[in-house]
């Protein structure tokens, strides 16, 4: 599941993850996974959100960078390691801003969602059915925006495309897929304002602010045009 500790430093950790790459290789097991003392090594340096008597939320983060990662393109597996891409590189010279964007990116395009979902064939169908969140997003008004309210809302739209769905899920568990899948990550980057720390449990509320146009814009780029007052901010500059 992809909220499994504190996630405000998303961006922040996959930057973190790729310069301990760049000072160095990481040698991998025999079923590709990190080494303990590296996992340990790492552990301090990102937001796991556990004491370190436990290397699981370790493994857990490590894992959502890696795929996170693998989509951009900016780290590979060769030869029993894993390195740095020359796109890597790219990634570590750009502004805090652009690296923020591309993580977006990644995960908007790249990712499979059902992977990190408490439900995977729900999982992709929303991936499936993102373009058509983020036209509701975009609609939204500023303020305060009921979470529940939305994923009724949001539900019952892939519903008329997708009538099983409707069936095989009830309204509590699109609210928690919802986040888990889609709005936590734009949450993680600082794309969302809700109540508090982002965490497994979804917020009553959330509200759309000028990143929520940044990344919004990207998303209108790689999907099409969307019409939006969130995204205002961003098409002005």
């Amino acid at each position: 599941m992809l909220p499994a500790g504190p996630f405000d430093r998303l961006a922040d950790d996959v930057r973190e993850f790729l310069w301990v790459l760049a000072a160095g290789e990481l040698p991998l097991t025999g079923q590709g996974d990190l080494h303990l003392a590296d996992l340990r090594r790492l552990q301090g340096r990102l937001a796991v959100g556990e004491p370190p008597s436990t290397l699981a939320p370790a493994r857990r983060r490590v894992a959502l960078l890696r795929s996170l990662c693998d989509a951009g393109r900016v780290a590979e597996e060769r030869a029993g390691t894993l390195r740095l891409t020359d796109e890597g590189w790219e990634f570590l010279a750009l502004p805090a801003d652009a690296q923020t964007g591309f993580v977006f990116a990644a995960w908007w395009e790249g990712m499979d969602w059902g992977r990190w979902s408490p439900r995977s064939g729900l999982g992709r169908l929303l991936r499936r059915e993102r373009d058509l969140l983020l036209r509701d997003l975009a609609g939204l008004p500023e303020g305060r925006v009921d979470q529940s309210s939305f994923t009724r809302r949001f539900r019952q739209l892939v519903g008329h495309r997708w009538p099983i769905a409707l069936a095989v899920a009830g309204p509590e568990v699109w609210w928690r897929e919802l986040w888990a899948t889609a709005l936590a990550p734009l949450a993680m980057l600082g794309a969302l304002d809700i109540p508090g720390d982002v965490t497994t449990e979804p917020p009553a509320w959330f509200g759309v602010n000028d990143a929520s146009g940044e990344l919004l814009a990207a998303a209108m780029a790689i999907s099409g045009p969307v019409t939006s007052r969130a995204l205002a901010p961003a098409t002005r500059n």
